[in-house]
């Protein structure tokens, strides 16, 4: 039995979960509070490392770290590269040798994205899927590969950009500098544009009453994530697709669009076996995925 911490870094919060692991990894402990941006990345890798200090000394047997965080990342150093969504200077800020030497353990950093999917892999709805893509729907959109069993992480953790493959080529330009990426398309604000809706919250309550033309938006967005996971499909054969993040919580408007797009785009392989579900471990994904990441 080992034991193991995750924290995952939002713009928002700052989320964090301890597992234990032995046959089956299992959750243990978790907690959040609000994400200290005053002093952008300064004050964010302070409380990091306050909040992995705090709970090493509460829990005992902790052998890891892993630290989730969004945007570009260079894991094999541990540092940052571009984070939109979090006020800082992350160009180069190293995280893991600063958490090793706060806690005298191992740290690892990852991707949110990925951690969702590996989380999700692992205690969550993708158990036992061979192979699975996951999918996180929120002010971006995230991706994560599990291939063989294992997350799949590519040159320098890049593996897995589920948003940022291009599904209309002159389309409308993306944060990543492309025209036409998934992400400009399905992102938040791009699904409450479509529904007429001031938010992802409202186009759900408007599409669930009837409001054709928030039905209407969930429909075209849907199909834009169905090509997009069709191409992932066809190219890499996964028999499970998982999604999460705040959007997931449109459920079944969303996914049947995704589906049927599937059905309608994927003639190589047989697509009934092809689960399109919503994640099981809704806001702490990405704490346990960096708990496992970090025990790897």
């Amino acid at each position: 039995m080992s034991r193991h911490l995750g924290l995952d870094v939002g713009g928002t919060n700052l989320k964090w979960a301890v597992i234990e692991r032995d046959a089956e990894p299992r959750l243990l402990k978790t907690g959040r509070l609000p994400t200290d941006t005053r002093g952008g990345e300064q004050s964010v890798v302070r409380q990091l490392l306050d909040v992995a200090q705090s709970i090493f000394s509460e829990v005992e047997g902790i052998e890891s770290v892993g630290v989730g965080m969004p945007g570009v990342l260079d894991p094999a150093a541990g540092v940052t590269r571009f984070i939109p969504n979090i006020p800082g200077q992350w160009d180069g800020v190293q995280v893991t040798g600063e958490m090793t030497g706060a806690v005298k353990k191992p740290a690892r950093l990852i991707n949110d994205a990925r951690a969702f999917a590996l989380a999700e892999h692992g205690l969550g709805a993708g158990r036992g899927a061979t192979s699975m893509l996951g999918i996180t729907l929120g002010t971006g959109v995230g991706g994560g590969l599990i291939l063989g069993g294992r997350l799949y992480l590519g040159h320098e953790g890049t593996a897995g950009e589920f948003g940022h493959q291009t599904i209309l080529p002159d389309g409308p330009r993306c944060n990543c500098g492309n025209q036409g990426c998934l992400e400009a398309l399905a992102r938040a604000d791009a699904i409450a544009a479509a529904c007429g809706q001031p938010s992802v919250e409202e186009s759900v309550v408007a599409a669930r009453a009837g409001d054709r033309r928030a039905q209407q938006g969930f429909r075209d967005v849907g199909r834009y994530l169905g090509i997009g996971a069709s191409n992932v499909v066809v190219l890499v054969s996964v028999d499970r697709i998982v999604i999460g993040g705040g959007v997931a919580a449109a459920g079944e408007i969303l996914l049947e669009p995704i589906r049927q797009e599937i059905r309608r785009r994927v003639h190589v392989t047989d697509v009934e076996r092809i689960r399109v579900v919503c994640g099981e471990l809704g806001t702490w994904a990405g704490a346990i995925g960096a708990a496992l990441h970090g025990s790897a």
